[in-house]
Formats: structure tokens, sequence, C-alpha cells
């Protein structure tokens, strides 16, 4: 496998899938409103269809300041409540897509929507019990991030995870050893995500029911594969910064009217939309992980050896013919030397 050319591919290969890129964004809208529903709901009733209120410039300050006050009131519950509801329904969509999306990314025929849904049904189970090997598997890479945190500290050298607030605020969080430590977090943590997508690209092309099986294939298949891990690496920091780009620019966006908050609201959702193509994008590198795999399991065809010629009579030169057997003479002429 060619990391630097996954690298260029996987992104074009995610995003060039527009139908399945929609279908994913329509879901994580569905899963906002869900999530949102026991906020905006109580807000929707005491101040109108928007947060400036019927009768109102937009935006409101006196309406602004009663919904914080809202939310202060309610206390942890009513924050809390839509977070983890929320994070449930997150989880479990990405559970049910799953099959679908490697589904898109292994068959080069055209996205059908009933196709789409018929993957992510059959797919389900399989991914419900891989989802128990991955879980079985970040055990060691928490306790290696972990301890590997404590032996810093003990040495004296500070780590993102032991750095208290004070020094957060008061000193440059970012040294060497915190550098360090931090690449080993990411390396660890890649290693463990794109085993466990490796595997389920496994589950779908193999017609692997033995989840247990695709999951020790996949971490040995990517504990011997570095630049596999390097490129799947370097696609998702690639995601992370255009993500905060385009965070950025939705961030500098001031909502002084309605139509800039209809425009911070496209922005938000091109957001979400790099964010969901880059981690499709992440599981096309396993793709052409899984594509190298194959082909070097496939054994060449062996040359067999061409069957020799048929052994004909050796064929006498004509010169040696001629020397050999005399002419015959013309049959008029045997007929004389008979008379």
């Amino acid at each position: 496998m060619k990391p630097l050319r996954s690298i260029l591919t996987a992104p074009l290969r995610a995003f060039s899938e527009l139908k399945l890129l929609g279908v994913l964004l329509v879901a994580n809208l569905c899963t906002a409103l869900i999530q949102s529903a026991p906020i905006l709901l109580p807000a929707i009733g005491r101040f109108g269809h928007s947060l400036s209120g019927q009768g109102r410039p937009f935006p409101s300050p006196e309406a602004v300041f009663d919904f914080s006050k809202l939310l202060v009131q309610g206390g942890g519950p009513f924050l809390a409540g839509p977070f983890l509801l929320g994070f449930l329904f997150s989880f479990g969509l990405q559970l049910v897509l799953a099959g679908g999306i490697v589904s898109r990314l292994c068959s080069p025929e055209r996205f059908s929507l009933t196709g789409f849904a018929r993957d992510c049904a059959a797919q389900l189970g399989r991914n419900l019990r891989l989802l128990g090997w991955a879980l079985l598997g970040l055990l060691p890479v928490v306790v290696l991030a972990v301890l590997s945190a404590v032996l810093l500290s003990r040495a004296q050298k500070p780590t993102l995870l032991t750095l208290e607030g004070e020094q957060w605020v008061l000193e440059n969080p970012f040294t060497s050893w915190s550098l360090a430590h931090l690449a080993l977090v990411v390396v660890l943590f890649a290693f463990w995500r794109s085993s466990f997508d490796l595997a389920r690209v496994q589950l779908y092309a193999d017609d692997q029911r033995k989840t247990r099986i695709a999951a020790w294939r996949a971490l040995k298949q990517m504990a011997r594969s570095p630049e596999a891990l390097l490129g799947y690496i370097i696609v998702g920091l690639i995601g992370l910064l255009v993500v905060i780009a385009f965070a950025r620019l939705h961030a500098a966006v001031e909502v002084t009217s309605a139509w800039k908050a209809w425009l911070a609201l496209l922005l938000a959702q091109l957001v979400v939309a790099m964010r969901l193509g880059f981690s499709v994008a992440s599981t096309a590198v396993t793709v052409d992980v899984y594509r190298s795999m194959a082909s070097l399991a496939v054994p060449a065809p062996e040359e067999k050896p061409a069957p020799a010629p048929a052994e004909t009579p050796a064929q006498v030169p004509a010169s040696e013919a001629s020397v050999a057997e005399p002419p015959s003479a013309p049959a008029e002429s045997r007929d004389a030397r008979a008379e």
C-alpha cells in the first residue's frame, strides 16, 4: 500500500459520494433535533418561534437574558438530559450506519438508498458484536496512555493529562515531553480505531461472521503496516484542521439579523459535512489496506512448462536427400529398359 496515494484518494473517494454524505447529514440533523428538543420546546413555548420573541428586533437582549436564566433555573438535569440523549442517539446511529458506509466504499455500483438501508440492517448484528471486541481492545490503549503519563509525572515531566488548571493558564502546556506524550496517545488511539475500521471492512467484504477473527486479523495487519497507520493519522489530522478552519469561519459570522442567522446555520452544516466527509475518508483508508491485503493473499498463478513438441521424423536436408536417393527415372525410360 502506498500511504501518500491513499492520503489523496481516500478524501476524494469520500467526498465523491455526495448522496451518502447527504444521508449522513440528514441523519445528523435528526439527531441534533432530538438532542435539542428538551431545550427548544420550552424556549419556543416561552419566547415564541425564535429567541427574538414576537414583535421584538433581532436579536433581543431581554429574550437572550431570560433564556440564560431559564437554563440556570433548570439546573443540571436541564442540560445533562439532552446531552446524554444526544450522545446515545449519535452513538447508536453510528453503529446503524456503519455497515452501509463500508458497503458504499467497497462497491463500485451507483448509490441506492434501498441497498444502503439493507446493508445497514444486515451488518448491524456483526458490528454490535465487533463493538464488544473493540471495547476490550481499548482497555490496553487506555492503560498504556495513563501509565506513561504517571511515569512521566513521577519523573517531573509534564504531560497534558497531568497538568492542573492553573498551569494551563499561567504556563505553556505544550512542551517537548507533553507533545511527545500526546503523539504517543494519538498513535495508540489511531492504531485502535484503524483496526476497528479495518475489521468492519473485513466483516462486509469477506462476509465474515466470526467477529473475533476479523478483529484479530485487523490488529495484526495494522501492526504490520506502519505506513498504513501513518496515512490514517495524516488523513485524520487533515480533517481536524479543515473542521477547525470551517468552525472559525462559522464563529466569525456575527448574528445581527435573520439572514445572518441562516448563514450561520448553513456554515454550521458545512462544518458537520466536513467532519462526516473526513470520517468516511478514514474508513476509505482502511478499505485500501484491505485491498492490499487481498492482493497479497491471492497467490500468483504457477507458470506451467510449455509441453514439448511432438517428435517428428528428422527431416533430411535437401542436399543430403539428393545424394542418398537418386532421382527416379521417368516411367517411359523404365518401360523401354524392360523391353
